[in-house]
């Protein structure tokens, strides 16, 4: 296996696993601490780390006005108005349920990943594998019914941030930005949380604060894996795979939160949903299997 593709599997394992775990360890984190404020210290200290990583790699912050403005965009859309939306409905949803809407992302990445100069048209195969996919999703976490209760303002807010976490992916991928990946998720990071901490501010959540063991482990595990180490890998997916591949994620992650939220949280997990994650898997080989074999 050459480097090349060992990083590729790397890159995806860890997205898959670690973003998957991260519903249950977020649903964890904003029942101890205010959601926004969760946010802020997680970006924080991963934007920390990050940086002393980049400092000692060589990599520079960016330098032109240019770069900073795509800087503070790339914040709000892949940091503050789709990651606080999501720590907000987790209050509100179970972390399956928020898993599901999250899994949108890859028909809005896929869709919208056709679009610039850096478009990739689908191949049916991938649209089926797509359409597979959300369809195995839905199985995974339903009911038994759908219904509009007074938790439908929620999931509108968790998926708006889905909408806007894929925009930002594909005008970055678009972007010619001069900065390093591990420096731009440095820079990302820190703009993040200053935006959340603003956030919470603004909404009142600093006299909610309190200095919660459960609640900071939380915040430790999503800023170590969850921001530092795995949207490393998923930028430099976004810049080296095809995008309907990187959206597999939004169907992956699901399946690895519907279990997690079964055996931690006790949610519920049917013989439907057993089905939507074998479906969820044919979905993501439709997509990921190259064309030889697949």
């Amino acid at each position: 296996m050459t480097s090349s593709r060992a990083t590729l599997y790397g890159s995806f394992a860890i997205v898959y696993l670690v973003w998957g775990s991260s519903f249950l360890v977020s649903h964890i984190g904003v029942h101890a601490l205010p959601p926004l404020l969760f946010s802020a210290g997680r970006s924080l200290v991963a934007g920390l780390l990050l940086l002393a990583v980049a400092r000692y790699r060589g990599e520079s912050l960016p330098r032109s006005a240019h770069d900073w403005k795509l800087m503070v965009f790339f914040a709000l859309t892949m940091i503050v108005f789709s990651n606080g939306p999501a720590m907000h409905a987790l209050q509100h949803l179970p972390s399956n349920e928020v898993a599901l809407l999250n899994a949108s992302i890859a028909l809005w990445i896929a869709g919208l990943g056709t679009l610039g100069p850096k478009g990739q048209p689908l191949r049916l195969r991938s649209w089926i594998g797509l359409l597979l996919g959300f369809s195995g999703v839905a199985l995974l976490v339903w009911r038994g019914d759908f219904r509009v209760d007074t938790r439908f303002g929620w999931q509108v807010l968790a998926l708006a941030g889905a909408v806007v976490w894929s925009v930002g992916t594909i005008v970055y991928r678009n972007a010619s930005l001069q900065v390093e990946p591990v420096a731009f998720n440095a820079a990302l990071m820190l703009l993040g949380s200053a935006g959340l901490f603003v956030g919470g501010v603004v909404t009142g959540e600093l006299p909610e604060w309190r200095w919660s063991p459960r609640g900071l482990w939380a915040m430790l595990y999503m800023a170590i894996f969850a921001s530092a180490l795995t949207y490393t890998a998923y930028a430099w997916l976004i810049k080296n795979a095809r995008t309907d591949r990187v959206a597999t994620f939004a169907y992956v992650n699901p399946a690895i939160a519907t279990v997690l939220g079964w055996v931690v949280l006790g949610e519920s997990l049917s013989p439907p949903q057993l089905v939507g994650m074998a479906v969820i898997l044919a979905g993501v080989a439709l997509v990921t299997l190259p064309t030889r074999i697949a």
